[in-house]
């Protein structure tokens, strides 16, 4: 038998030799480790510094375990990494300033001209390479000086074209001297709850900060103001500071889902964003060739989504319209206009902004399964309507511009279209019966007739009725925030006028 010192040699000797199989990646079993497979000292140690070596070995040719040679870096960028450098060179940063407010009627008083400016700041994005940026309205309120930098570091002087304050949507353009990069829009139609968003924004003046997070909730309702309610918000815990405004809330394809908006004041992790559908109504308008070239197409539209493939169909031909002239129908698929893919309403206005009329836009279109081109010719506003607006102003106080179906389908889908109010001048009968700039004039009565007001000439009508010369006020019918409101609008307050008997 071996000694008591044997015993121990064994002992350490079996000690040993369970490290190395350990190391190694090797158990044996208790019938494996018996006195057979005891190695000698010097066999021992022989074979510890060959595993050793083995190891190391397989080690660097291989790398360590579910490591591979320039992983590291591959699983560094992700999908996030992907969506950032995608979106940010279309975000820029805005800064502005105006005076602080003042309580002095009187404009050339001692408080009014020595008011101290006051430095703004927010972000937008660019939605044509012409320089056409969409932001908040709030950012570009009542500003004396608004000025975009780019995120090469250019900065440029912008000027304001349209606003919708309503929505909080304004347009500002910019002219770089060379095509800007426009985002990629997307859809807020099929948005889930607990996926990944990411945020871009110029974060209390830090431009460009991107944050990440996820769509807490949706369709939130928000009051921060008696004349600011925002509905069907997308909530999100990624970062949105002050500064954010305007900027742009993106899906993990890099794909523009809202515009930020708001912050809950004293909570973290709890922003809102306008969702880009309910967006791109407002910016479509607001780029319309109605709107910035006072000419018309009669294109109505909209966006249908089979899967993944999105397009854009027409879902009125307005009559006599220069698109009537041209041959479109109700259920066209547009294509293309010009050398530019159409993938929502916004590209229809892009696509004709710089059309004018004589010079036809080509138009490319998929019809009963067959793609066909037809030559687009937009027309000057029609005089009627132009004449119409210019009596509504005088009688009422109301600017108007018509409006599709789409922008009142939220408050009533049986609705047909109706009247945006673009101005409403002080002291008239319009200001009078609080009507606001934004509205949508959407119906009027007397007595026990109804009509609607889809267009400017239907207001004159209206004012035309025996049931309205008799009467000495008109109950009219409004559309804010997407919902019907009613009001009365006194008569007594019109003006004479040939055209409208009292």
């Amino acid at each position: 038998m071996p000694s008591r010192q044997g015993w121990a040699d064994c002992r350490a000797r079996d000690r040993g030799s369970r490290s190395f199989h350990e190391l190694a990646g090797t158990k044996l079993s208790q019938s494996q480790m018996g006195t057979n497979t005891v190695l000698l000292p010097e066999t021992r140690r022989s074979w510890g510094r060959r595993g050793i070596v083995l190891l190391l070995s397989m080690v660097m040719f291989a790398g360590w375990p579910g490591v591979r040679p320039g992983s590291a870096a591959t699983s560094r960028r992700t999908a996030r990494v992907a969506a950032a450098e995608k979106a940010k060179p279309s975000v820029v940063s805005i800064s502005s300033e105006k005076k602080a407010a003042s309580t002095s009627r009187w404009p050339f008083s001692n408080e009014e001209s020595q008011r101290p400016r006051i430095s703004g700041m927010g972000t937008g994005v660019i939605l044509d390479e012409r320089g056409y940026i969409l932001t908040n309205h709030h950012v570009v309120d009542k500003v004396q000086g608004i000025e975009v930098h780019l995120i090469d570091g250019t900065n440029l002087p912008a000027q304001l074209l349209q606003y919708d304050p309503q929505m909080d949507l304004a347009i500002i353009k910019v002219n770089a001297g060379r095509p800007l990069p426009p985002i990629t829009i997307g859809t807020s139609s099929d948005l889930m709850i607990g996926e990944d968003v990411i945020t871009i924004g110029n974060a209390f003046g830090y431009e460009n900060t991107v944050s990440v997070g996820i769509i807490s909730a949706l369709k939130r309702n928000v009051t921060l103001a008696d004349d600011q309610v925002y509905r069907n918000l997308i909530q999100t815990d990624a970062c949105i500071n002050p500064g954010n405004s305007g900027g742009p809330l993106i899906n993990i394809d890099g794909e523009l889902i809202g515009i930020n908006v708001a912050v809950r004041a004293g909570a973290q992790g709890i922003g809102f964003a306008l969702p880009i559908d309910e967006v791109k109504k407002s910016a479509a308008d607001m780029l319309s060739t109605r709107r910035l070239a006072a000419t018309w197409h009669g294109l109505v539209t909209n966006e249908q989504r089979d899967g993944e493939t999105r397009s854009v169909v027409l879902t009125e031909v307005q009559s006599g319209s220069p698109a009537d002239d041209a041959g479109l129908k109700p259920g066209d698929q547009i294509i293309r206009i010009g050398d530019r893919a159409v993938m929502n309403s916004i590209d229809i206005e892009r696509g004709l902004l710089d059309a004018v009329p004589g010079h036809p836009a080509q138009i490319q279109l998929r019809r009963a399964g067959q793609e066909q081109a037809l030559a687009l010719d937009v027309k000057p506003l029609p005089r009627a309507t132009t004449e119409a607006n210019e009596l509504i102003w005088r009688l009422l106080g109301l600017k108007t511009v018509p409006v599709s179906p789409e922008y009142v389908a939220a408050a009533s889908p049986k609705l047909r279209g109706g009247l945006y109010i673009q101005s409403v001048s002080p002291g008239s009968p319009g200001a009078n019966a609080l009507i606001q700039r934004g509205d949508i004039l959407v119906g009027m009565n007397a007595g026990l007739r109804n009509w609607e007001t889809i267009r400017p000439d239907n207001i004159l009508f209206i004012l035309r009725q025996p049931e309205v010369s008799q009467a000495q006020a008109l109950q009219f019918y409004i559309v804010r925030r997407n919902g019907i409101h009613q009001g009365m609008m006194s008569l007594a307050e019109i003006p004479a006028s040939d055209t409208i008997s009292r």
